[in-house]
């Protein structure tokens, strides 16, 4: 932690199918010198989203929606690629990050310590409707057919999260608050602020980084420097400083932001690996449980791609990353043996070598990220 430059650490360990071990080292807050605790609420950031797909496919299991059918038999405006004709989108190409939606990621849409005023809906429209104040002729579509490749998309992914208020009269942040954080053991969690105990979130940071006697320090938004100043001189702790970020509301908040603990996470990845919630009930159907973990992109496109899932040195899991905070779970489907690393640092080279140091220590060098 010291050598990463690291002010607060949970983590987690699942070993078939129960969780083993769970921890916590450092601070959630360093200027009240307030530790993480089993209970400390992380920005998970776009683990948040296959979050939202349990809860999508959840809705295909009741009908409400379908994996396959155009999404603009959900939605209350029109989605249409302008540079494709008869194109159809689905709900199983948002869910890969093949819909021909571009990606759209601005912290500096961001609220500070309150939710964002922009609703979602409005949110959307702007960017994909030909009426939006942000449509730009199409700015925020792809010229390629949906599924025939695969981009990373915030923005699609948020267009996923949208269809469950089109198709249940609720937005996702209550959906999740009252129909699936409560069975799964997540009883604290939250995908908005005003959802959460703010006062319980880590406070997010950056490590501000100086070169020795000279005038010269950055952060991860400055990221060529901030890689040439780790790589090639690693200051002293002395000359490194923690900058707390506020809290965060996005307009675009299905792609991320939900907050949850260790435990919470925990429980959600144990609840998960075995389909049953805290009552014993199924989660999703064999159909949908199966279609969660299925390879949904022809090999051509992408070997790796799951419902919001995916693969990556042999392992099904997700990372997040925003302003301040890092994040990753990952597990053997077959042994049903994982992981959970929650930081309140963002990441760089230095955070994501840590990551990986304390992933090979959790999984005992058997499984890398």
């Amino acid at each position: 932690m010291e050598d990463a430059s690291i002010p607060g650490l949970a983590v987690a360990k699942i070993e078939n199918g129960e969780v083993v071990y769970v921890d916590t080292f450092g601070f959630a807050n360093i200027e009240e010198k307030k530790f993480v605790t089993k209970d400390t609420l992380f920005n998970i950031a776009s683990i948040s989203k296959p979050i939202m797909g349990v809860i999508l496919l959840q809705l295909v299991d009741q009908k409400k929606l379908a994996l396959d059918s155009d999404i603009n038999e959900y939605t209350s405006f029109t989605i249409d690629n302008p540079f494709l004709q008869n194109e159809v989108i689905t709900l199983r190409h948002l869910a890969s990050h093949s819909s021909g939606i571009d990606d759209y990621y601005d912290p500096k849409s961001y609220s500070e310590n309150k939710d964002s005023p922009v609703g979602l809906r409005s949110h959307l429209k702007d960017r994909l409707v030909n009426s939006g104040e942000y449509y730009n002729e199409g700015r925020y579509y792809l010229e390629y057919t949906p599924g025939s490749q695969r981009k990373y998309s915030n923005l699609g992914a948020a267009l996923a999260g949208h269809l469950v208020e089109e198709v249940t009269g609720m937005n996702l942040a209550e959906y999740a608050k009252k129909h699936l954080f409560p069975l799964l053991g997540m009883p604290s969690a939250g995908w908005l602020l005003s959802d959460v105990n703010v006062a319980n979130i880590a406070v997010p940071y950056e490590v501000e980084q100086c070169v020795p006697w000279f005038y010269l320090c950055a952060n991860s938004e400055d990221t060529l420097v901030n890689y040439a100043i780790n790589q090639f001189v690693n200051p002293p702790n002395q000359y490194k400083r923690f900058v707390p970020y506020p809290h965060f509301g996005n307009p675009q908040y299905p792609d991320g932001g939900v907050r949850a603990s260790i435990q919470e996470l925990s429980n959600f990845l144990k609840h998960v690996l075995s389909n049953s919630d805290l009552d014993g009930k199924p989660i999703l159907s064999e159909r949908m449980y199966n279609e969660m973990f299925h390879l949904q992109l022809d090999s051509s496109v992408s070997d790796s791609q799951r419902f919001f899932w995916r693969d990556r040195n042999n392992l099904i899991g997700h990372m997040g990353s925003d302003l301040g905070t890092f994040a990753a779970v990952y597990f053997d489907l077959d042994i049903k043996d994982g992981f959970i690393i929650l930081m309140n640092r963002g990441m760089d080279s230095k955070s994501a070598s840590a990551m990986r140091r304390i992933a090979k220590t959790l999984m005992q060098n058997h499984y890398s990220i």
